[in-house]
């Protein structure tokens, strides 16, 4: 390593590892960091980790930040920084800490390669999961192949590292699958997570694009007026309807035609695929509103994501 210039990789040479090195010499100077798009620094005043930035957070959260890029590359440049000091931790504990999350992301980064991407539940509309906390819940209802990982994090004021094992969890699970381009509805936020104006997070770490977040009333979505189209929609509602009809007792047919007719309204509007999910969605929880039982609930689900999986 030369006086000047100290650089490698972070999967070659971690970084904490580095700066663990550079820090017993008492040198000041900056670590430059990258892995495309995003850049981070991390000064030290004689030896002692002082400041860190990075596109969207400072000090100890931007080292934080940092330890989550695998593939980064960094260099150091030996020199006095016009730096401020945000960091009065010790070098160990903080290395420590980068350490662990280190740790940590290599092996959620199995399952969820990427903050950037996308996650998505694979549970059939009021379908409840087995196994899943009030936590994960309450993030799994916000899974809609809408928000990145990142955004979710954004959303619910979380750290990312917790929402990204959250994810993980619920991965290795079956309840979600992880995509590489938006998808879905904005999902309806809980009233605790919004404020009275939209809002904005960012797409992504280091990514200043935003997403609007409008109060609860969802946007309209895109009309779906071919009727070669519609006769489609409508047919797979009779399908819904007949599988319903096929678990359900007599009693709660009439239930079922209601919804029926509520989303072959729908369709008639315009509302296209969202009312097929709806008019699942609606006879399922009509099930469990109407009193029937847990194994009739579960086996009517069965019938009902089968539809959707062929």
């Amino acid at each position: 390593m030369s006086q000047g210039l100290i650089q490698g990789s972070m999967r070659e040479a971690p970084l904490p590892d580095i700066i663990q090195l550079v820090s017993q010499g008492g040198k000041s100077g900056c670590f430059h960091i990258i892995e495309d798009p995003k850049r981070a620094k991390i000064f030290l005043k004689d030896g002692r980790i002082s400041h860190a930035v990075t596109n969207d957070a400072e000090g100890l959260e931007a080292v934080y930040e940092v330890a989550l890029w695998l593939d980064g590359h960094y260099h150091f440049e030996e020199g006095d920084q016009n730096a401020p000091v945000t960091i009065t931790k010790s070098n160990a504990t903080v290395l420590m800490e980068m350490h662990r999350r280190m740790d940590e992301w290599r092996v959620i980064n199995q399952k969820i390669s990427s903050l950037d991407l996308y996650p998505n539940s694979t549970l059939l509309p009021g379908e409840t999961p087995h196994g899943v906390n009030p936590r994960e819940a309450k993030l799994l209802s916000l899974v809609t192949g809408f928000f990145s990982v990142a955004e979710l994090a954004e959303v619910l004021q979380k750290p990312v590292l917790t929402i990204a094992k959250d994810l993980y969890g619920l991965v290795m699970a079956g309840h979600v699958v992880m995509k590489g381009l938006r998808s879905g509805r904005r999902p309806e936020l809980p009233a605790e997570l919004i404020p009275p104006a939209a809002a904005t997070v960012p797409v992504a770490l280091g990514v200043h694009q935003t997403v609007t977040l409008e109060p609860p009333s969802a946007p309209k979505p895109g009309l779906v007026t071919d009727p070669t189209k519609m006769a489609k929609l409508n047919a797979f509602d009779q399908r819904i309807v007949q599988a319903a009809k096929s678990v359900l007792p007599a009693v709660h047919h009439e239930m079922v035609n209601q919804f029926y007719a509520k989303a072959t309204q729908q369709i008639l509007q315009g509302e296209g695929p969202e009312s097929v999910k709806n008019l699942a969605l609606s006879i399922s929880r009509g099930a469990v509103e109407a009193g029937c039982d847990a194994e009739m609930v579960k086996t009517l689900n069965a019938h009902l994501k089968a539809l959707f999986s062929k």
